[in-house]
């Protein structure tokens, strides 16, 4: 008979393995409805993503002041660069970094502020930790990317079926 400490480091080893080949063959393990649920509620509630990629991330921004934003139903970007670029921004872009201490360091593209000169990213006035720009990653990719274009149903889906927004959606009788 094993021991209790035996047969725990065979279920880590195993789970190790499992995650090493998932990520050395380039598959991603799926995000949680938990990670998606956290993003979505960045996504409606904190970060103002909608400004400029809209509210269906379709690239209609939804100030008209602000800078378009990509789109994100057609980023080829997978879930770690989209987290990179949500919290480092885009450099010589209006993307701004939402990790407070971006460029600050290496943590950006491996790059400090003194090597970017002018194209240095804006920092948001909003932080987010890591956790939030993983989830929001995960519920870009699990919302928006290779939907196509919005239509009512995804939009009330997002926004509730009272939203005014879903209106350019509604059908007519």
């Amino acid at each position: 008979m094993r021991k209790r400490s035996d047969l725990a480091s065979h279920v880590h080893g195993a789970i190790f393995l499992a995650v090493a080949g998932a990520v050395w063959c380039g598959s991603a393990i799926p995000a949680s409805a938990q990670d998606v649920g956290l993003g979505r509620d960045a996504w409606l509630h904190v970060a103002n993503c909608s400004e400029c990629h809209g509210w269906m991330g379709d690239g209609a921004q939804e100030d008209p002041r602000a800078p378009r934003g990509a789109n994100l139903r057609e980023t080829k970007l997978n879930a770690e660069q989209i987290a990179e670029v949500i919290l480092c921004g885009r450099p010589g872009t209006p993307m701004p970094a939402f990790d407070q201490r971006a460029y600050t360091d290496a943590r950006c593209y491996g790059m400090a502020a003194g090597q970017l000169g002018n194209a240095e990213p804006t920092i948001s006035q909003i932080p987010l930790t890591k956790r939030h720009a993983q989830a929001l990653a995960a519920f870009i990719l699990a919302e928006f990317t290779g939907k196509g274009a919005p239509t009512l149903e995804t939009c009330t889906a997002l926004l509730g079926a009272a939203a005014a927004r879903c209106g350019e959606f509604r059908r007519t009788p």
